[in-house]
């Protein structure tokens, strides 16, 4: 018996007979909760069952998870949950913006979009201020010899004492 079949049971069968007939070597508790914490409507028996995938037998853990789940007419369709794919256009920008304001988790999730605008309208800028490497500059078609130009100000007259009237 295949892992999907034994879902199907704890899902549909109405009697507890069937686990009597798979051996232990069969079952692997581990899976099969992976499986029942994908889907969102028995979250709550899912949650309860975590305490037991370790500790209990196979066949323990098989009959506890059969007897509280909800039963229906056939297996639920449940979409596999995958990784998240985070990774952002700026993400070599935005971690060291994060770590210059110190920002929390809270904090940098909220304000990314605001980030990410603030770049976009400046890139220049940005770049240079955080030393950004040139294959990044060359990336979004940037001159890379502007790096040099910046924080160079334009030389303004020494005022003096005359500032004052002195």
């Amino acid at each position: 018996m295949n892992i999907f079949s034994i879902i199907k049971n704890l899902y549909t069968n109405q009697k507890c007979d069937w686990i009597n007939d798979i051996e232990d070597t069969e079952i692997q508790p581990y899976v099969i909760q992976r499986w029942l914490a994908m889907n969102d409507r028995v979250r709550v028996q899912t949650r309860w069952l975590d305490k037991y995938v370790f500790v209990l037998k196979p066949k323990m853990y098989l009959s506890l998870a059969w007897s509280i789940l909800p039963k229906s007419q056939k297996m639920p369709f449940v979409k596999y949950i995958k990784k998240a794919d985070e990774t952002e256009e700026f993400d070599f920008i935005l971690s060291k913006v994060r770590k210059q304001f110190k920002m929390s988790d809270n904090d940098f999730r909220h304000n990314r979009n605001r980030i990410v605008n603030e770049i976009k309208k400046n890139m220049v800028e940005w770049f240079c201020y955080y030393g950004i490497q040139k294959k990044f500059w060359k990336k979004y078609y940037l001159d890379f010899r502007l790096i040099k130009q910046y924080g160079v100000c334009e030389a303004q007259p020494s005022e003096g004492l005359a500032k004052w009237g002195i």
